[in-house]
């Protein structure tokens, strides 16, 4: 079989990379080529160095190519569906698209809390969240263009990846490694959210290749077991052996410091709970790795040459995402603060007589 990855460096396109060469498939990359020489599997893989953007060499490319499989994790924009679509229309057996569960950030998600998450082929996302309404829109794309001409996509929509080398992960467990008892976590730190194993994610992406009864449609992808961010963070400092505080500043107050939510990772104001109950049933999808099992194995195998400033979030590496002596301050302050007003407060009740 021969597929194509577009991007395929990083995190989600590594693994895929090696479970695809495991599966003694051809594999061809076509990327930029920043991380070639980083990249492990290098030589067993055809690869074509070039930009989406520039669509009069992309056409270039693959003029004559086909494939049996194209896999593209970094489309972001209506823009890059259709050129894909125009490209391949005629030339490739399936085309899986890497959506997003942000395209269940809906006009209401901020007012309700829908529990667990459907698995609707399709969801009237914000245009407030740009991320999500882009990919709202290639999924819209997409199925039209299949009802229309019969183009062969599967949309395929991860929730929280974690695993050994993502940036969520690392974000605490390098804190509590560095002798952080005390882990900032926006909110009341109770909602709930559902993360994937990256072994079990890519599980999902091989049974949507193989399935011939797939295409045309749009299936969420994450792990079976439900968190909080308290909870998680308790689990990672269990593994480590250490012990940790939580702090929890009220979400509303966290995000007027903090303007962009990749400083802190879990940071949502409401559960996030998904429905996988089309995706098992149609691609035989069954999650195989736990909360506990999937930190156990991530501090297993984390990458020695991990980057913490080459994040998904950082592509340069021009900056940290945030320091310690940031989190210590938020920390610091935010205590100061409660001791102060609970002060505030005794005081006053004091004086009007109310305190027994």
């Amino acid at each position: 079989m021969d597929v194509l990855i577009i991007g395929g460096t990083r995190f989600l396109g590594l693994n895929l990379t090696e479970a695809l060469l495991r599966g003694n498939q051809n594999v061809t990359l076509f990327n930029r080529g920043s991380r070639r020489k980083e990249f492990p599997y290098y030589e067993d893989v055809e690869w074509l160095i070039g930009d989406r953007y520039d669509e009069e060499k992309f056409r270039a490319f693959f003029k004559d190519r086909k494939f049996d499989v194209i896999i593209d994790t970094c489309a972001y924009f209506l823009s890059d569906a259709e050129l894909i679509f125009d490209v391949f229309r005629e030339k490739i057996g399936k085309y899986i698209f890497t959506s997003s569960m942000v395209v269940a950030h809906t006009k209401e998600f901020d007012e309700q809390i829908p529990l667990p998450i459907p698995n609707r082929r399709l969801f009237d996302t914000s245009p407030n969240n740009s991320y999500a309404y882009n990919k709202t829109l290639i999924e819209e794309y997409l199925a039209d263009q299949f009802d229309k001409n019969g183009f062969p996509f599967i949309s395929l929509r991860p929730s929280e990846i974690n695993g050994p080398g993502e940036i969520r992960e690392w974000y605490y467990i390098e804190r509590i490694r560095n002798g952080r008892q005390k882990i900032l976590i926006p909110g009341s730190g109770e909602n709930l959210f559902q993360p994937g194993y990256i072994d079990d994610i890519i599980q999902g992406f091989l049974l949507a290749i193989v399935k011939e009864n797939a295409t045309g449609e749009c299936y969420n992808l994450t792990g079976d077991e439900i968190i909080s961010p308290n909870q998680y963070v308790k689990l990672i400092a269990d593994a480590l052996k250490e012990r940790i505080k939580p702090v929890n500043i009220p979400y509303s107050i966290f995000r007027q410091l903090v303007q962009t939510k990749y400083f802190f990772p879990f940071c949502y104001k409401h559960s996030f709970i998904v429905d996988l109950t089309k995706t098992k049933k149609e691609l035989g999808y069954q999650p195989e790795v736990g909360i506990k099992d999937g930190i156990r194995k991530s501090l297993e195998n984390w990458p020695e040459d991990y980057n913490k400033k080459n994040s998904p979030y950082n592509t340069r590496g021009e900056f940290e995402l945030i320091n310690y002596d940031m989190e210590d301050m938020f920390i610091s302050v935010w205590e100061n603060e409660m001791i102060a007003t609970k002060e505030r407060v005794h005081e006053k009740l004091l004086d009007k007589g109310l305190l027994i």
